[in-house]
């Protein structure tokens, strides 16, 4: 259990890689600026979701705070206060991906136990009891890992992370291929979990669910790059109200915000960390002109046509 409180800061980050274009004779991709200025903090016992549409630079952010990615890369990653170096992101952090690698014929309890640590003997034996249950995989831990679901070597590969006793755990995309139960079980694990040790908890959503809304502390919305808003969760809401775009009673708060920050792919954001109410207003100005009127138009220019 993590003793002492915990900053993760992100200051100004940007990032260029190589990426697809697409193409069918280019033979590759060409270089892009993938993430614009992007600033986020997140405190021990905090779980903040990064949330964007395919594209948007959520893989690359996370990468990027893990010292994992390719290309170049300029800004401050700070744990705090001191830069967050490949070698103490991997002796204090942990980061969960899609690849679950794990040894074939073992169980679920043999998994963790094998897992690397700093603790042995009975005080490993006890973390491990205690992450199997943190992540509700007791009834499971004398199962062999190929017979699990997905759900389960979702949970199992946290647990290899949670084993370590990170101070900041790292997740890309953790719900994705999850049916809603599951993936609400998932979530509310990562929260209990967050309050319960004192880690941090930076994940990735594309799709993020109404339900899930309450075990979030801080949201960071990207758009092509760019940070739309990065803060509190009861800050957003009232951010985006008083920029006059206040949430609607029945809607979820997450996918609204998101729907609008993206409404326009073809717009490029200014290097600043937050989208003014004015090209917030202009991006939803000009989606509402298209699906509502264009359709009039076509209709009319048809009916004009056929009468000549």
């Amino acid at each position: 259990m993590i003793g002492s409180d915990y900053v993760l800061e992100a200051h100004n980050i940007y990032h260029t890689t190589e990426v697809d274009t697409g193409g069918c004779f280019n033979g590759g991709g060409q270089s892009a600026l993938v993430l614009k200025g992007v600033h986020l903090t997140v405190h021990s016992g905090e779980v903040m979701a990064i949330l964007g549409s395919k594209g948007s630079g959520k893989r690359a952010l996370l990468d990027v705070i893990a010292r994992r990615s390719e290309g170049s890369s300029r800004g401050q990653v700070l744990l705090n206060g001191s830069p967050l170096t490949k070698s103490l992101f991997q002796q204090r952090c942990g980061y969960v991906t899609h690849a679950c690698d794990f040894i074939p014929g073992l169980t679920v309890s043999q998994t963790l136990n094998y897992t690397p640590t700093i603790l042995g003997g009975y005080l490993k034996s006890s973390k491990v009891r205690q992450v199997l249950a943190d992540l509700a995989l007791s009834q499971v831990s004398h199962k062999k890992v190929e017979n699990l679901n997905i759900s389960e070597k979702r949970r199992l590969a946290i647990g290899v992370q949670l084993v370590r006793d990170p101070v900041m755990l790292l997740l890309d995309e953790p719900t994705q291929g999850l049916d809603p139960l599951s993936a609400y079980l998932l979530i509310s694990i990562l929260s209990n979990s967050a309050k319960k040790t004192g880690c941090g908890i930076l994940l990735s959503m594309e799709k993020p669910r109404s339900d899930v809304f309450p075990f979030l502390d801080r949201a960071l919305f990207l758009c092509l790059g760019g940070a739309v808003y990065s803060g509190g969760t009861r800050a957003m809401l009232e951010y985006f109200h008083g920029i006059g775009f206040p949430c609607p009673q029945l809607e979820n708060p997450l996918m609204y915000y998101l729907c609008l920050s993206t409404v326009d792919r073809r717009s490029r954001l200014k290097s600043r960390s937050i989208v003014s109410s004015y090209e917030v207003r202009d991006l939803a100005i000009a989606a509402v002109v298209v699906v509502v009127f264009l359709p009039q138009f076509f209709v009319y220019c048809c009916f004009a046509g056929g009468n000549r």
